[in-house]
């Protein structure tokens, strides 16, 4: 689908989404077959069943039982459906709600300023030929005469028809009504359009929310996480700290065992030793420990860091070769 614009004045024609309920397609269907067929009917009383005109307007009432279907296209081919219902109104003696009915859904479902005036001006024709075309005919053919004709007069009461309004006034009259349909399909067109084009930005909006949401979650998240990585630099910084102070003990009572070593017996040499020992494992487990401290962390940086300060440190504690 082609992308939408803030205006309605696109130099490009743009689908608008629109959603039709099955029930409504069906009663435009009813009711623009029906205008069609009522039209077909009084167009042909004025000619005789064995007249050629007489076999067209039987083929052009067969045609309008099945010409409302032509409305179910509109969603998929408006513009094709428009033009369609234009070309059938003015081609066969039918009511122009047909084409109407199909104005309606074209300026629903374009959103384009040019294509908006070319159906209007289009169907304002199509509408007028058809209402004037009505009041040209003699009265017992024309539905517009007959809505002017004295009640109980005409060739089904065996006398004329009595006309209360002469033809200018129906003329007349019958172009309003054309202009007021024009009007009425226009603007429930641009009502659809409207409607359709609210609740595309609603659900562009309610998108861009859940988006928001979803950034302000992951925002959380690795708040949290920098939280966490925090804490655990801050232990094992400590770690680290505790692990430089046993260093260090440990490095004084090496080199006081070396310098002592010629003094001492074998017994208290084994003693040193063993101190020596406890306190290089007891180092170990806290350099274990910081690893582990150091793999929470979400900072590589910080971890290769402590990792280099416990190798060191280890280096630090220069350990006699006979431990």
């Amino acid at each position: 689908m082609v992308g939408m614009s803030e205006t309605t004045n696109s130099p490009t024609p743009i689908e608008v989404p629109v959603r039709t309920r099955g029930w409504q397609s069906m009663v435009m269907v009813v009711c623009a077959g029906f205008m069609c067929l009522a039209q077909t009917a009084f167009a042909a009383q004025r000619f005789g069943q064995d007249s050629a005109v007489y076999v067209w307007m039987v083929f052009c009432m067969l045609v309008a039982f099945a010409i409302g279907f032509l409305l179910l296209a509109r969603s998929r081919y408006p513009r094709a459906t428009f033009v369609a219902a234009c070309v059938v109104v003015l081609v066969f003696p039918y009511d122009p709600i047909l084409a109407l009915m199909a104005l309606t859904a074209l300026l629903a479902r374009r959103n384009d300023m040019k294509t908006t005036v070319r159906a209007i001006v289009a169907g304002g024709f199509v509408t007028l030929a058809a209402q004037v075309r009505d009041t040209l005919r003699p009265p017992e053919a024309s539905i517009w005469h007959m809505v002017f004709a004295k009640p109980d007069t005409g060739s089904q009461y065996g006398t004329d028809l009595i006309m209360l309004a002469d033809d200018r006034t129906i003329v007349i009259t019958a172009i309003v009504a054309a202009l007021l349909e024009l009007a009425i399909a226009t603007l429930a067109g641009l009502h659809i359009r409207s409607r359709a084009l609210a609740s595309l930005a609603t659900a562009k909006a309610d998108a861009a929310d859940a988006q928001v949401a979803q950034l302000k979650t992951t925002i959380d998240s690795q708040q949290l996480a920098d939280a966490i990585a925090a804490e655990a630099h801050d232990t094992l910084a400590h770690s680290l700290s505790l692990l430089a102070l046993n260093a260090s003990a440990l490095q004084a009572e090496s080199k006081k065992l070396a310098a002592e070593a010629g003094s001492l017996d074998a017994g208290q040499l084994a003693g040193q030793a063993s101190r020596i020992a406890d306190k290089t494992e007891e180092i170990r487990k806290q350099a274990a420990g910081a690893l582990d401290e150091a793999h929470i962390s979400s900072a590589g940086d910080r971890l290769c860091m402590g990792r280099v300060q416990m190798a060191r440190l280890v280096e630090r504690a220069d350990l006699p070769d006979q431990l």
